[in-house]
């Protein structure tokens, strides 16, 4: 069963001046590195100066931008689900290196307690004083739907107004990037992150990270929400085939065409070999504008979380960034978006969301 979610709030920090959505792309940031970093902002608004100086990057723009959405929201969450393709991978790669330097003796245990996927987590509920459920997942390219498929569950449970945080974060590190290069998931030419899309004749993408959340409510009560999440479909390792019979079908059982899909939002990434469902998906929704976000924000695991913050920016401002546009369309309002991801192990995710009226 579908339950609709509706979004009170959502903030995103990313290589882009997402946390401030008024500086978004203005300017936008590129990076000629094959890989994009988050910009840091003010983090000591929701961590004191002392726990700060313990935190990894992850823990630190996750805790804030997990946060700032319960604040731009107004609420207290009533469950905190997130998703995570790798969690802290700094702090992992901290407590191996010094278990081989100190030959596994007198070590930090800091590192290991902080390395653990579900310490964002813990982190938030302490500040937030939540006590409800709590759940992380880690099932890779696909951690932040199944993550938003719990909130959902979890929302058709109750009859009353609830609200759920959810998020989805990842970090990039060195020795990460090191490692998927010798599995070729990087461009080996060197291009600027904003020219990614035109190198699609070549395998591989751009390494990138962020952390996104979002309030959830079973309810859009005063009208406060601007986007809703109608329909959330997971596929694995589909072929293009069966990616186009899962459209149509999500399409029909919400009572749609393919003429209603004001913007097809797509996470091509340059790489050659997703290249055939991209047009699959392109052919399919002909009248619709075609954005593009995986250049603004790199390749992750959790970059469907950059994806759904933009599509709710979309709606909410009536507006398609220019840097994002690869195709104009037919409709001058955005009320149907339909949010498009494929990872780079070949899953894939379809998330339909709608102008809250």
């Amino acid at each position: 069963m579908n339950r609709v979610m509706y979004i009170k709030a959502a903030t995103c920090i990313s290589p882009q001046h997402s946390y401030d959505a008024e500086m978004f792309l203005a300017p936008p940031v590129s990076s000629d590195t094959g890989r994009l970093y988050v910009l840091d902002q003010d983090y000591r608004k929701y961590i004191s100066p002392v726990a700060i100086r313990r935190m990894s990057r992850l823990l630190k723009m996750s805790i804030t931008a997990g946060m700032q959405c319960l604040a731009d929201a107004n609420v207290q969450p009533d469950a905190i689900i997130t998703g995570t393709g790798r969690g802290s991978v700094s702090d992992m790669e901290h407590f191996l290196h010094d278990m081989i330097e100190f030959k596994e003796e007198a070590l930090n245990p800091t590192y290991f307690i902080q390395s653990t996927y579900n310490s964002v987590n813990g982190w938030l509920a302490l500040q937030t004083k939540c006590t409800s459920y709590n759940q992380t997942y880690v099932h890779r390219g696909l951690s932040l739907e199944l993550a938003l498929l719990d909130a959902q569950l979890t929302l058709s449970e109750v009859d009353g107004t609830q609200n759920v945080l959810v998020g989805g974060f990842d970090e990039m590190t060195d020795y990460y990037h090191f490692v998927k290069n010798k599995v070729g998931y990087w461009k080996q030419e060197q291009i600027n992150s904003l020219e990614l899309l035109k190198h699609n004749d070549t395998t591989g993408t751009i390494g990138g990270e962020g952390s996104s959340f979002f309030v959830l409510s079973n309810d859009n009560d005063n009208d406060n929400a601007t986007t809703a999440i109608t329909a959330i479909q997971t596929l694995h390792k589909p072929t293009v085939e069966e990616l186009q019979t899962a459209v149509l079908s999500l399409l029909t059982k919400n009572g749609l065409t393919a003429n209603d899909i004001d913007v097809l939002l797509s996470g091509m990434n340059g790489n050659s070999g997703f290249k055939a469902f991209n047009d699959a998906m392109a052919n399919m929704l002909p009248g619709s504008a075609i954005a593009a976000f995986k250049h603004l924000c790199g390749d992750f695991d959790t970059a469907t979380g950059f994806g759904l913050w933009l599509a709710n920016y979309m709606i909410a401002k009536q507006t398609l960034p220019e840097l994002a546009i690869i195709k104009q369309g037919t409709s001058k309002a955005i009320k149907h978006i339909l949010l498009f991801n494929q990872t780079i192990a070949g899953d894939a995710s379809l998330m339909l969301l709608e102008q809250s009226l």
